[in-house]
């Protein structure tokens, strides 16, 4: 089937806008969440672009049953009309879009409020689909979706290289307990160092490296996603440099982590991780303090099999 052949959007426009800002908290909901959901699935035309505010605005929205599951449903709308509608991000951003998200991700994580039936920008609902961090994770799961695709645009990437904020919110999910929020937020991180040496920098200096070490080290034996965009994270902003290698070298776990993936058997990872060592090689010093690492972990291993 060619994309001439798919069947037109089923919701217009204006109805969209017109449920999205209504009164009843439940409406505004399943009408995001049922959008989101359409997006994956139907080709979304260009005059979505008006909804954009609607939705920003029900995204903030608070009151007579304005709670997290609004929100959630219309931060998945969000991610979706930034990964189809042309322009869309250049709408939001201007209306402080990546703030906006950090904001309502980092009041929810802190407050727990209680509404149930969330709705996430894959699709999911409930718990997170690996597990969640308390059933509490699809907000921020959303907020970062909205800015990984984002750090893949025009107008995202310049926001991003000024806004400390939303670097910070990114930077210190990349090692959650939830795998689906530290494989987005590596994301964000690869999608910015992917555009050249300036953002490469910028990811360095708000911490990316040990980040990115960390969700390696963390996530490296048990979810092949997270470890995959972690190596691809340190293999872009360590190439080449001693600093940011010696930082990855430091992180608890990081180089059996990297030594694991190169005896991993996966292409992709097995190549990444031996690029990497091979670059550790290079410099004596760290080289020695990578095997001290590796060597403690091994006493490590010991100590808790004697146990």
């Amino acid at each position: 089937m060619g994309l001439h052949d798919l069947p037109p959007f089923p919701i217009p426009v204006d109805k969209f806008i017109e449920e999205v800002e209504s009164d009843d908290a439940s409406t505004a909901a399943e009408c995001c969440a049922a959008f989101a959901t359409l997006a994956t699935k139907v080709p979304v035309p260009r005059d979505f672009r008006g909804a954009c505010r609607s939705v920003m605005e029900l995204v903030e929205r608070t009151g007579n049953g304005f709670g997290r599951a609004t929100k959630e449903s219309a931060s998945a709308a969000m991610a979706a009309l930034l990964a189809c509608v042309p322009g869309a991000d250049k709408h939001m951003v201007q209306r402080g879009v990546v703030g906006k998200l950090v904001a309502i991700a980092v009041a929810d994580e802190e407050d727990g409020e209680g509404d149930e039936t969330p709705a996430a920008a894959d699709g999911t609902s409930g718990t997170t689909r690996r597990g969640g961090v308390n059933g509490m994770g699809s907000l921020t799961l959303n907020a970062l979706e909205c800015i990984r695709i984002l750090a893949a645009s025009e107008h995202g990437v310049s926001e991003l290289m000024k806004n400390d904020e939303a670097m910070d919110f990114a930077t210190r999910r990349c090692d959650s307990g939830d795998a689906r929020i530290a494989e987005c937020a590596c994301d964000v991180l690869c999608a910015l160092a992917s555009h050249g040496v300036a953002h490469r920098t910028r990811v360095k200096n708000v911490g990316g490296v040990g980040a990115l070490a960390r969700a390696l080290a963390r996530h490296g034996g048990v979810d092949e996603e997270v470890a995959l965009r972690a190596l691809l994270g340190l293999a872009m902003t360590c190439a080449q440099d001693a600093d940011a290698q010696a930082e990855l070298v430091r992180v608890d776990g990081a180089v059996p982590a990297l030594l694991a993936a190169q005896r991993s058997g996966r292409d992709a990872a097995c190549g990444i991780s031996k690029d990497l060592w091979g670059s550790i090689g290079k410099n004596q010093t760290l080289k020695k303090a990578a095997m001290e690492a590796l060597r403690a972990d091994v006493e490590r291993a010991r100590l808790v099999e004697s146990a």
